[in-house]
Formats: structure tokens, sequence, C-alpha cells
């Protein structure tokens, strides 16, 4: 079988920036995500560092990647899934939020409801108009 190029390193390095500059945006500095980020990692030994998180982010990062078990804590902190679209992108996986699953559903119910109405007023003429 084919196989497809999974290295994700430019564009998950990417999202993760993406993610920090519009937390900046917000009023979340650097250091502010590595406290939120340490806020839901409660049982590590060490707590995650600026330092750590500059060297995962930078440029010439030979040797540092973000490592995945911290994304769902850094996206928490962010208040950013630029990440975990990153990595579902490469999979050919579409994400929808909460709020679109909803649209989703909404609209599902909404034709639904409409071929029910048809579908009783199909009967109601049917049954000669008597209802």
């Amino acid at each position: 079988a084919d196989a497809f190029d999974l290295d994700i390193g430019p564009e998950l390095s990417g999202a993760v920036n993406q993610a920090i500059r519009q937390g900046k945006k917000h009023g979340l500095s650097r250091d502010r995500i590595v406290e939120r980020m340490n806020l839901c990692l409660p049982d590590m030994e060490k707590e995650i560092t600026l330092r750590q998180l500059n060297a995962w982010t930078a440029q010439s990062k030979e040797f540092h990647e973000f490592p995945a078990r911290f994304l769902p804590a850094f996206c928490w902190a962010t208040g950013s899934i630029l990440p975990v679209l990153a990595i579902a992108n490469a999979i050919n996986h579409d994400l929808v939020d909460g709020r679109e699953h909803k649209a989703m559903e909404l609209g599902n119910t909404l034709v639904e409801s409409a071929r029910l109405t048809r579908k009783a007023k199909a009967l109601k003429q049917q049954l000669g108009g008597d209802l």
C-alpha cells in the first residue's frame, strides 16, 4: 500500500506558533500560556517551563519537537485547536466543533421535520382530508 508523507513538522510548528500569536492578541503571553498548561498537567513531576515552550517553538529547533502529550494542554491554554487541526488534516479528517455539530444536527432535524410534514399531508389527503 502507498503511504502518505505524514511528517507534519512544519505544519504543526506553524499551527503552534499561530496559536501563540492569536493568544497574544487576547492578552496571553508565553508565560501565561505556560502557567495555564501547567494548570491542566497537575501530576507532572516537573512543570513545563517558558524555556521549554521557547525551545519547542524556535525556528532552529533541530532537536526540539513539541511533545504530543502536551498538545491538549497547549490547546486549552491558548484556546486554539489549530495544532489538532494540523494533525487531523494530515490524515484527511475533518473535525467539527460542538457548535458545528449542533448546526449539522439542526439542519438534519429540519430536513426530517419537512419530510414528516409532507408525509402527514399526503396521508391526510389519502384519508380524504377529514382530519
